[in-house]
């Protein structure tokens, strides 16, 4: 469940350890933000020819002992037989610790997905930005 970076490169770990994979996603295309020039066409194309399915456009109904139940971007109710589901659906920040710490240090700067949920190459570059400014 989730089309975007993060569900494709979960796609592509599993297809590698020889795992039939589905991708399922509410937005108008799979891949919908990822890195356009340099990942998306690479990895859509691999995941394709790999045999990956994919759907875009879909509505989750629910998750029951037999798999994923959608409503299809024609309005169709169907049930994606599935023996482990994943969740990469939109991210939110993880913000416990900062909360747990303020009050008790003196300094606390945010970064990674304390901050914003997104590529490690972010995260890294808030530590140097926040590294530097320090």
């Amino acid at each position: 469940m989730g089309g975007n970076i993060q569900g494709c490169q979960t796609a592509e770990f599993l297809v590698k350890r020889g795992r039939k994979v589905t991708i399922v996603d509410t937005a108008k295309e799979i891949g919908d933000g990822l890195l356009e020039i340099f990942i998306k066409p690479h990895l859509l194309t691999w995941l394709a020819e790999k045999g990956v399915t994919m759907m875009p456009g879909v509505k989750y109904e629910k998750i029951t002992d037999k798999g994923l139940t959608i409503i299809t971007k024609e309005g169709k109710r169907q049930t994606i037989e599935a023996d482990t589901i994943v969740t990469a659906l939109p991210l939110l920040p993880n913000t416990e610790l900062l909360k747990s710490l303020k009050g008790k240090v003196r300094e606390i700067y945010p970064i990674g997905d304390c901050k914003e949920p997104h590529l490690i190459v972010n995260a890294i570059t808030d530590g140097s930005r926040v590294a530097r400014a320090i």
